[in-house]
């Protein structure tokens, strides 16, 4: 399936989500840029990786985009020439979030599993926020900060003790995290994909 939504921000700012259900060779017969992403595509041992990360390739083609003007730093964070990206997949889905400002995308799955671990990233004071016994309730909480972590582009962050969710209503949510002195706040829009939900963050300036 090509391009499934793109969600125009301003002129600038931009959300593509794929679909992923081409084989590996399909998606690479959908790009018309050169090879040079054939060094990254070899290192990657797994199939499914391969096929997530061709489906990105394909995302910044829609967006006259390459390989090769994707920059990662020490911390693996990509960042485009004067301008943020930030890039998700999980299992059918990939996407990436382009803006002027830090920004950050994740989309995630419902999977009852979240039930067994959301005392790792979810604050007492949370619990007033959200179901911990709702596997939807507690996949948007990860998404929120999975995708303000992703913005943020600092390591060594505590998702219970460094990333905060203030407010959460009518799937837009408000976000504090902190690290080393860097404090920066972030808003965080929702909105659901079949049985999966996605976040992105934009920084509050």
């Amino acid at each position: 399936m090509p391009l499934y939504k793109k969600i125009k921000i301003n002129k600038e700012e931009f959300v593509l989500i794929w679909h992923i259900s081409e084989t590996k060779q399909e998606l690479l017969d959908s790009l018309k840029q050169d090879s040079s992403f054939n060094s990254k595509l070899n290192s990657i041992k797994s199939k499914v990786k391969q096929i997530e990360f061709l489906s990105i390739l394909n995302l910044l083609e829609k967006q006259n985009l390459s390989f090769e003007d994707i920059h990662y730093d020490l911390n693996g964070k990509p960042s485009l020439k004067a301008r943020f990206i930030s890039i998700t997949h999980s299992f059918n889905y990939s996407g990436i979030f382009i803006s002027n400002n830090k920004a950050g995308i994740d989309i995630e799955k419902f999977r009852n599993q979240i039930l067994n671990i959301s005392m790792k990233f979810i604050s007492n004071q949370e619990h007033d926020i959200f179901d911990i016994k709702s596997v939807e309730s507690l996949t948007k909480a990860w998404t929120i900060k999975e995708s303000v972590f992703k913005a943020f582009g600092h390591s060594g962050i505590d998702f219970k003790k460094n990333i905060k969710i203030q407010s959460l209503k009518n799937d837009k949510a408000l976000v504090v995290i902190n690290k080393n002195e860097i404090l920066e706040q972030f808003s965080v829009d929702l909105f659901t994909i079949s049985n999966y939900i996605c976040s992105l963050a934009k920084i509050i300036q």
